[in-house]
């Protein structure tokens, strides 16, 4: 099995991993760093449940090609969420090679969206653009980049 994995390091990010055995179709799976329901935050995985969640997503790849969006610094942006996403980079970064993961990519925004052709900030046309990938459950406008992400990791290493 092959995989690619898409992860928006966002507050309202998220991991993506598109799967395809060969002969079949590719299969998604997404997994929220925050869960929300009517608007209130519920769990988020900790660092251990992340890790057994790629580990066994790892497991069971035979290839898999990673690509985490790289944090860009935007002048609105406080210094704490900055040193925030840092934090996430390094940690996830960390994670996925401690998973047995060897392709990487990191890339910025404007890259990943280059790739896919979905250009643009507007969360709803991401969402409608990502529907045409996978019609999974947990696709929103927070998971939305995700998918991208996923979809151009497999463009980038294709």
């Amino acid at each position: 099995m092959i995989s690619y994995i898409g992860v928006d390091l966002g507050q309202k990010g998220a991991i993506t991993i598109q799967s395809k055995l060969p002969g079949s179709k590719y299969q998604f799976d997404i997994i929220p760093f925050w869960a929300h329901h009517g608007g209130t935050r519920l769990h988020a995985p900790t660092e251990n449940e992340m890790y057994d969640i790629i580990r066994n997503i790892l497991k069971r790849s035979g290839e898999t090609y990673v690509a985490i969006e790289h944090p860009i610094f935007m002048p609105l942006n406080g210094k704490k969420a900055i040193a925030s996403l840092h934090e996430n980079f390094g940690l996830m970064k960390g994670l996925m090679i401690a998973s047995g993961a060897t392709h990487f990519w990191y890339p910025k925004p404007r890259e990943w969206k280059t790739l896919t052709k979905a250009n643009g900030d507007d969360k709803s046309a991401m969402t409608k653009f990502a529907a045409r990938l996978t019609r999974h459950k947990n696709l929103n406008d927070m998971t939305s980049d995700s998918v991208l992400i996923s979809e151009a990791c497999r463009l980038h290493f294709k």
